[in-house]
């Protein structure tokens, strides 16, 4: 465990946290096994004055984009929430729309993270909106229902996106309608159109839609679950749709004839990756005038640059065994070369607090991969005896952590490989906000790739999108003390060990030190293995 042990059953635990700055959506999950596939929920943060910076929305829609499976016979369905009020003063003028969302499994989630470890098949069975999984899937033996959004014709929408899905980012479309995307991960962007928004998992999306399409017939909403390209491992296609409908269309003077089809958009294909690149680069930052920003333009006091890619380890802890997809050995991911090992007898953050000796076991996350190599190189992505990739596959276990001293700047470079796959990575810190200063395709070059760098409008992001088979650059400022989680937001990424911890000491004052662990602290015990 890295902040706190879990909750245990029948027992409750009270968050406090302070927002700081943000106003947008983010949301809430569990971080035991793969349970916030379905324990999950959506914090919505409005402006305390009630003016957004773009057109005010007629109503808010919170969308989240999951999947689900169906391998036992026993289902389990956990239901999430969303946590949202209407300010007095605004109800008058926009309606505030609460969705219950879930996903249905028919598998017993805490056993997902160990079929991750010994490569079992642990695909999904469907992609959800809403919990819907929509009429493209049957698995009641008819077609299921689907999510269905009631508009009228000339009003502005606001969607709330959330990817809370465990394996894939999602193309998000709907029939005859633009969107304006105005925020992500809670802070506001420089507004700009699209007709398709990408969305990886952990992040969120903020967009307008206006209802401007004609009123007669139903619109399909599409999500697209994106994945690498052969010779990746495949997945079966994930997609699922709803409908936006219109109402009211009578108050309108139109006259509607006898029952039209819905329509369905025009979506990427699920192996195009240019356009969810491209969808992210055009990310800019709303406020020039963040705070935080003269730091980040300025001296750089820490420089890391992390490798992202699978490897192998010995199983039962042998010195040497064989590769190559071999029995012998069991894969893994890592953060240059090591693969995370979660600590369980206490959190690190309480270690730390405590002064424990366990502190002594972590040891200290690399700068750099141990070994150069062309990291996007295809040629490593087939897993064969034989394989280039075997000869660099050889990986090892730990619980690494990062320490900054408080208020320094971090300028991290992620680095998506091509090591037994070359998917994309959904890089998400624990604490704290960061700059997303740019992003490319192949191996970073900083004598090349400083020049990109945007320090003028970047975005402000808590979970970044490193490109397949690519690179994306940020920098935060260490201003929040604590022991913070920095992780891939894919399960089958971070169960593997694609993670690390980020160490931020204390600054001069009590306000800015480390507070005790409060009394009802929950306590490690079996329930995370």
């Amino acid at each position: 465990m890295v902040t706190q042990c879990p909750i245990q059953p029948n027992a409750t635990f009270s968050y406090r946290f302070n927002l700081t700055g943000q106003e947008g959506t983010l949301w809430w999950h569990s971080h035991v096994s793969s349970l916030r596939a379905t324990l999950h929920g959506v914090i919505i943060i409005r402006p305390k004055s009630g003016a957004y910076p773009f057109r005010k929305p007629d109503m808010e829609v919170p969308v989240i984009i999951g999947s689900s499976s169906s391998f036992m016979l026993s289902p389990l369905r956990l239901i999430s929430s969303v946590l949202t009020s209407c300010a007095r003063g605004d109800q008058h003028h926009s309606t505030c729309l609460s969705l219950r969302t879930g996903e249905w499994w028919h598998k017993d989630l805490t056993e997902v993270d160990k079929a991750y470890l010994n490569s079992n098949d642990n695909d999904p069975a469907a992609a959800t909106i809403n919990g819907k999984l929509g009429d493209l899937s049957n698995c009641s033996g008819k077609a299921e229902d689907s999510y269905v959004l009631e508009v009228e014709p000339g009003k502005t929408y606001l969607l709330r996106l959330v990817n809370a899905a465990l394996y894939s980012e999602y193309y998000f479309r709907v029939a005859g309608h633009s969107f304006t995307v105005v925020a992500s991960d809670a802070n506001y962007l420089r507004p700009f159109s699209t007709d398709v928004v990408a969305v990886a998992p952990g992040e969120t999306m903020d967009v307008l839609m206006v209802a401007d399409a004609p009123p007669c017939r139903p619109y399909h909403m599409v999500t697209l679950a994106i994945e690498a390209p052969e010779p990746d491992p495949q997945l079966p296609l994930y997609i699922s749709r709803g409908l936006v409908r219109y109402k009211n269309i009578d108050a309108g003077g139109v006259q509607c004839g006898s029952n039209q089809g819905a329509v369905m958009p025009d979506m990427p294909d699920h192996h195009d990756t240019t356009t969810t690149f491209y969808f992210h680069g055009n990310l800019t930052g709303a406020a020039p005038g963040h705070p935080l920003l003269p730091r980040v333009r300025g001296h750089v006091d820490e420089r890391l640059y992390i490798a992202l890619g699978q490897g192998s380890v010995c199983r039962g802890n042998r010195t040497s065994c064989k590769r190559g997809g071999s029995t012998e050995s069991m894969l893994v991911a890592y953060m240059n070369n090591v693969s995370f090992h979660l600590p369980d007898k206490l959190a690190l953050l309480e270690a730390r607090y405590r002064g424990d000796a366990s502190l002594s076991m972590v040891e200290e996350l690399p700068s750099r991969p141990p070994r150069a190599f062309n990291y996007t190189d295809p040629a490593l992505i087939p897993v064969a005896p034989g394989g280039k990739e075997e000869a660099i596959e050889p990986t090892r276990k730990a619980t690494t952590a990062r320490r900054f001293r408080y208020n320094a700047t971090v300028e991290v470079v992620f680095q998506s490989t091509a090591m037994m796959q070359s998917d994309s990575n959904p890089m998400h810190l624990h604490g704290h906000d960061f700059f997303v200063l740019a992003q490319g395709h192949g191996n970073y070059d900083a004598a090349r790739d400083v020049r990109i760098y945007n320090l003028v409008d970047p975005p402000v992001k808590n979970t970044v999108h490193v490109p397949r088979l690519g690179w994306a650059a940020i920098r935060f400022v260490a201003d929040n003390p604590g022991s913070w989680f920095l992780h891939c937001h894919f399960e089958y990424h971070i169960a593997p060990g694609m993670a690390t911890v980020v160490v931020v000491d204390n600054g001069p004052t009590p306000e800015t030190t480390l507070p005790p662990p409060p009394t009802d602290l929950p306590k490690c015990s079996k329930l995370q293995e």
